[in-house]
């Protein structure tokens, strides 16, 4: 019964992931620097990935939140409703390994990117 128990708590745990999964139309990219600059290779192969996203209408809208002192940025990328690239696009993001002794890099899954908002003249 406990076998049984854990097994539907699995499943239930795959349906909502599986569904989150589908909801998230966007995802938030942080890679930065920890000190040391950013490993150059790792942000060189993401600024690649996202470029070629939007070159092939993989990603509707690109925004970039903001820069690291020692390189790298905060962004989101949303999903083009004309493109089904999406889920390979976030793939290939994961896939990238950056040096963890130098580099943060996490990536975010999101319903939609946050709009930033123009900055106010003084």
């Amino acid at each position: 019964m406990k076998q049984l128990r854990i097994a539907l708590v699995f499943v239930g745990l795959l349906l909502t992931a599986g569904a989150n999964a589908a909801e998230s139309r966007a995802v938030e990219i942080n890679i930065n620097g920890m000190g040391p600059a950013v490993d150059d290779a790792a942000f060189t192969t993401v600024k690649q990935v996202i470029g070629s996203a939007i070159a092939n209408g993989v990603i509707d809208q690109f925004i970039v939140y903001g820069y690291g002192d020692e390189g790298g940025f905060s962004a989101c990328a949303q999903a083009s409703s004309r493109n089904k690239g999406f889920v390979a696009f976030v793939k290939q993001l994961r896939s990238i390994m950056p040096n963890p002794a130098t580099t943060a890099y996490t990536l975010n899954p999101v319903t939609a990117c946050t709009p930033v908002s123009a900055p106010s003249a003084l």
